[in-house]
Parts: structure tokens; C-alpha cells; sequence
């Protein structure tokens, strides 16, 4: 697909991704069963299988034999029978499906990310950049482990051999390395994040960003970790590298007072009144009095209002009229202020 340019408006998102010890809250709170546990089985990579787990009889896919289908693999036994999460509370929850996903974000009272707000985020100002602190190099000087890694992806023979060379096997504390320009972490590499987004292509899929620990620097296995990284899955899909960061609306007008009295936590965005203004205008340029009287004509005021959205909020026929009027002037206002 070619890149698109889109707006976005304000919203607030979670600086890291939601950790055991963050869902392990939610499970307590809500016994709720991740689709992994009701289905009694998660895909694990070969690796990282316990022993314990391989004497089963495990399956793997054909296309991709590094895969296991590990029976009783789930967030808590992250890595087939005899794992726990005891001694890895700060890492990120894994195994999580889009509906696990959104129904711990809905718990939270928040939701999941659009595509567009999580790179936003993510990128952490870095617009057309391969990474989110820029295009200089993922590792800093250095042989080896003296070698510093500014991200956790595969380092060695894949799927058999990681020299883990970032520090792990398989998934890092969730505020591993250094954060982005907004204070996120981990925004590439380490586990694959859902978003709010369907996939246009395979329909009933949902986007997931930013890449897992299972990937490579320049792509010659798995998916590169760059910020352009995506890929989609089903549902009610879930693995050893899949989990979530929650987002909020956010409501207000972004002074240093407004965000005090919020004592919001985590990276927020904040439109500026003329960013609104701007997308306002952007959209008045393409509006016609046909165009306007035929929507309202079709669905009534309120498919007027909603195609509106800000640009205008109507209520009576009256006001349609003199609303109407209002955005002609406004767009013959802009016209002359483009000139």
C-alpha cells in the first residue's frame, strides 16, 4: 500500500505494553479466561518450549516448523507446562488474542489503539524514519554483548541458536532500553501490539505493529523491525509474541492546567485548536450546497451532523438553512485567506 497521509485527533496511549503483573490485575479482578486457556493450547516458538512440554505430542505447522502448538500454553505458562510467570512479572503479557486484548483495555477503561495512533506514538516524532529514535543504527558500538542494543529482536541462527546478544531469549521487561521522544518503550521488537484496525485486504483480520522479539534487523527472517513493520491476524489468533498497549480518548484543550486537574498518565496527544481548525477547513473546501442538501434530504439532520462531525452541529431545519449559509461563507473566508 502506498503511504497515506491521515490526521489524527487527541488521544492518550499506554508508554509501555501491558505487563503480567498488569493483566494478573485484571484476571483477579474479573476471572476472565483468555481464548488461549479455553482452548487449551497457544503457539510457542520450538525454543523456547519447556522440556517438560516437548514430551507431549506437540504440533507444528507445516510452513513454519518453529511453531509448536503447545497444549496448556496460555499468559501464565507462557512457555508450555512447568513455566510461570513468578519471576517475570514485568514483561509483557503474551498470548493475548485482539478479543483478550480489548476486553482488558475495556477493563482498564480504555480501548485499543487505531493503526495511525499507535505510530504516531510510537514513532515519537520521527516522521519517515526507520526507527523511533531515528535512522542511526540498532546497536551502538561494541563486539557482542558489549555491543549495546537499542531493541529486543533475534540475534543469531533462526529458529535455532540466539546469542541473545540484547539480553533475552525471548521477551524483555516492558520498559526495556531507552523510550522514544514521547516516553514509550519498546515500540519495535520484543512483542507484537493489536490495534482497533481491520485489515482491508484479509477481511475479519486486525493490524498488529510494531514486530517481536522473533524478528531481524534487516528482515532476512521473519518480518525487519523498522516502524513500518505490520502484519494481521484472526481474532480470536494468539502466541508467544502477541500483546497489547491500551488508548484513551482524551478531552480538553492540552494546557499545562488542563493536564494537571486530568492527572493522566502515560503519552498524550493533544490537538491544538488549529489543527482542529485546519482539518475543519480541509474539509470545507470539498463541501457544496448540492452535496449538503442531498445528505440531509437522505438521512436527515443527523446523518448531516455526523458527516459534519466538528465542522458544524445542527438541530432544526432552520438552523440547516442558516448553517448552511454560515459554511459558505466560511469557505469563501478561506478562500480569500488562501490567496
Amino acid at each position: 500500500l502506498k503511504p497515506q497521509k491521515v490526521g489524527v485527533a487527541s488521544f492518550g496511549i499506554d508508554t509501555t505494553a501491558a505487563s503480567n503483573k498488569d493483566f494478573a490485575e485484571f484476571v483477579e479482578a474479573t476471572g476472565y479466561k483468555t481464548e488461549s486457556e479455553n482452548f487449551d493450547w497457544s503457539f510457542v516458538l520450538d525454543l523456547q518450549t519447556t522440556e517438560e512440554a516437548k514430551e507431549e505430542n506437540l504440533q507444528s505447522i507445516k510452513e513454519a516448523p518453529h511453531w509448536l502448538a503447545v497444549p496448556g500454553a496460555s499468559w501464565k505458562v507462557p512457555d508450555g507446562k512447568g513455566s510461570d510467570i513468578e519471576n517475570i512479572p514485568h514483561h509483557p503479557a503474551v498470548h493475548l488474542s485482539w478479543n483478550d486484548a480489548l476486553a482488558y483495555c475495556k477493563w482498564r477503561g480504555m480501548r485499543l489503539p487505531t493503526e495511525t495512533e499507535w505510530e504516531y506514538a510510537a514513532r515519537g516524532g520521527h516522521e519517515k524514519k526507520k526507527y523511533p529514535w531515528g535512522d542511526t543504527p540498532a546497536t551502538e558500538a561494541g563486539e557482542g554483548r558489549l555491543k549495546k542494543w537499542k531493541m529486543n529482536v533475534w540475534q543469531g541462527d533462526f529458529p535455532i541458536k540466539n546469542t541473545k546478544e540484547d539480553g533475552y531469549l525471548s521477551t524483555a521487561p516492558v520498559n526495556s532500553y531507552e523510550p522514544n521522544n514521547y516516553g514509550l518503550y519498546n515500540t519495535i521488537g520484543n512483542v507484537w501490539e493489536w490495534t482497533a484496525t481491520k485489515d482491508i485486504i484479509q477481511q475479519g483480520n486486525y493490524i498488529l505493529r510494531g514486530g517481536s522479539y522473533l524478528d531481524s534487523i534487516d528482515g532476512s527472517y521473519n518480518h525487519p523491525a523498522t516502524m513500518s513493520t505490520r502484519m494481521s491476524n484472526s481474532p480470536d489468533s494468539a502466541s508467544s509474541n502477541t500483546g497489547v498497549r491500551c488508548a484513551m480518548d482524551i478531552k480538553g484543550d492540552g494546557t499545562e492546567k488542563d493536564k494537571k486537574k486530568k492527572k493522566r498518565k502515560g503519552y498524550h496527544y493533544v490537538e491544538t485548536e488549529e489543527q482542529k481548525r485546519a482539518k475543519r477547513r480541509e474539509k470545507l473546501k470539498n463541501l457544496d450546497q448540492d452535496m449538503l442538501s442531498k445528505i440531509a434530504e437522505e438521512g436527515g439532520i443527523e446523518a448531516l451532523q455526523e458527516f459534519l462531525g466538528d465542522a458544524a452541529t445542527v438541530a432544526t431545519p432552520e438552523m440547516l438553512k442558516k448553517k448552511q449559509q454560515e459554511l459558505k461563507e466560511m469557505k469563501e473566508n478561506y478562500a480569500r485567506e488562501e490567496l
